[in-house]
């Protein structure tokens, strides 16, 4: 493995630190989605090895990046390049948030209900490295802003990493300076003595092969809608912008939807079984009602998809994890798996939902520019992306290809028409005061629009290590109890005053002692319990 640009210069601002040449204590780093930014927590580690920080805290926005962070500090190819290996447990406000590790990994939800300050506690007692990961999430005087505000302010050093310095409801990002260019305010992060900045964008991961091309495969298609006064109007999604937005939400409610997914799963299947069997699906779906409606719709043509709601339930992370896994290869979601999300065999992506603002988009279609080392060589490999042809998504498509090259994007700039920043930024969200009667797909067009481990079974992480040691240490005290007809009450009292600690508290390393405590002085006949 050799260093990215980004995690070279980030490699670079954490020597400077470590060789005490450099007073910085802020990091900002803006990392195109895909390029490897899950890295640089690991790279801060070096951090604590220097003996400058005592532990690491990861703040991530959803329950699926929480086991994937925590994994990162597993892997093996990882560890040998930086030459030192640490880990960390996933955690939710608990007492001894780190349990023995060097740090924890949690989420932005979880410190905003963390009444009691467990996190913040911790961090006044160890000298800490926050990183704060896809902090656009945090919006000044957001509901999560204020507990990282304490965070940031306890920290001793602070990274704070994203995919994009741009809100798709244009509110400000917290902890960040802005300055401003026209009209607009524009978020620039200072760079001085004690503040670092890195950038690193879609050419830069193309040039470091970090990232793999994408062909869009834009659908036209022919909407039918009433207006709520009577009038019923038909247009091309492709049409001018009057009726753009309910011609679009006209057509991801009637056929043209269905039409559109069949395309993209067509294409997919053809692919898997000419190009790369491993290939994964993603559908994006608006809302939980139509991801139902699609898995459906797939299943009753014999294939398993499952859905991932925009909510952190364990039945979605189940499914994302089974997607990483392979046993599963159409995962249908609403909107969870668009930021940070790793799904190197995603070959597909078919969007069925009306967002249309760029930073939304640009990490929407990142989940399909991961390199799969199991589809062969980079050169032979490329992602999909099906969706609609509405001027607003063939347009900002057409800007993320122009901001790779300084030629191209000013050519770009004249040919395209100008977007306010509410329509540059448009959630998409509301429904429009129509009712929407029919629709159906016109001649799908293929377009070029932009280049951008081992999969053996998953080591387990330290929240699952403890979790499985649990269960085996109470399997046997419940097997002790019946075969010798003592109370399970009375010798987890027993455990708990030997131990001084309950078993839920207890960092790997107690647990395996505990383990071996019961094994000799309370074993079961035969060994079996």
């Amino acid at each position: 493995m050799e260093y990215r640009k980004q995690q070279a210069e980030f490699q670079g601002v954490i020597d400077g630190i470590v060789n005490r040449k450099s007073p910085v204590k802020n990091i900002v780093v803006n990392c195109t989605p895909g390029g490897g930014k899950s890295l640089l927590p690991l790279q801060a580690g070096k951090l604590i090895i220097a003996g400058l920080a005592d532990r690491l805290a990861w703040i991530v926005p959803r329950l699926s990046l929480q086991d994937q962070g925590e994994r990162n500090f597993l892997d093996q190819p990882s560890r040998e390049m930086l030459g030192y290996s640490l880990v960390i447990r996933t955690a939710c406000n608990e007492a001894n948030c780190s349990r023995g590790t060097n740090g924890i990994i949690t989420t932005y939800q979880a410190l905003a209900a963390d009444s009691q300050k467990t996190v913040l506690r911790d961090f006044q007692r160890y000298r800490y490295i926050l990183i704060a990961d896809e902090f656009h999430h945090l919006e000044v005087d957001g509901e999560w802003t204020a507990p990282m505000a304490e965070l940031y302010q306890a920290a001793a050093f602070r990274v704070m990493m994203t995919g994009t310095l741009a809100r798709g409801d244009c509110k400000k990002i917290a902890f960040t300076n802005y300055v401003k260019q026209g009209d607009d305010l524009v978020a620039c992060p200072i760079e001085d003595k004690e503040n670092a900045f890195i950038s690193y964008n879609r050419r830069d991961a193309l040039e470091d092969k970090a990232i793999i091309p994408l062909e869009f495969h834009f659908a036209d298609g022919l909407a039918k809608w009433r207006k709520e006064s009577g009038k019923e109007i038909t247009a091309k999604l492709s049409t001018s912008r009057a009726d753009a937005n309910q011609a679009l939400y006209t057509a991801l409610n009637t056929e043209y939807a269905e039409e559109l997914l069949l395309s993209g799963v067509d294409h997919w299947q053809q692919h898997r079984k000419s190009v790369n069997p491993n290939s994964s699906l993603l559908i994006v779906a608006a809302s939980i009602e139509n991801a139902k409606e699609y898995t459906a719709i797939l299943r009753r043509k014999g294939l398993k998809a499952e859905i991932a709601t925009s909510d952190d339930t364990p039945q979605a992370v189940k499914h994302i994890k089974a997607l990483k896994a392979g046993t599963l290869k159409i995962l249908c979601a609403v909107a969870m798996i668009y930021e940070g999300a790793d799904f190197p065999s995603a070959t597909h992506i078919i969007i069925l939902t009306n967002i249309r603002s760029l930073p939304w988009m640009e990490q929407c279609v990142a989940r399909a520019v991961r390199i799969d080392p199991q589809a062969g060589p980079y050169e032979t490999q490329k992602g999909y992306i099906f969706a609609p042809a509405d001027r607003m998504f063939t347009e900002l498509a057409a800007k993320i290809e122009a901001d790779q090259c300084e030629a191209v994007a000013k050519a770009a700039k004249e040919k395209s028409p100008v977007f306010t920043q509410a329509e540059l930024f448009g959630e998409g969200s509301s429904r429009p005061g129509i009712t929407p009667l029919s629709s159906r797909m016109l001649d799908a067009k293929r377009q070029h629009i932009f280049h951008y481990s081992d999969t053996s079974a998953p080591i387990q992480t330290q929240r699952e290590l403890e979790q499985d040691l649990r269960k085996q240490i109470d399997r046997h005290v419940k097997g002790f109890c019946r075969t010798y007809n003592v109370k399970p009450a009375h010798l987890n009292h027993t455990l708990k005053d030997r131990f001084g600690k309950p078993r839920d508290m207890m960092t790997v390393p107690e647990l395996e002692r505990l383990q071996t405590f019961l094994r000799d002085g309370y074993s079961v006949k035969g060994g079996r319990v």
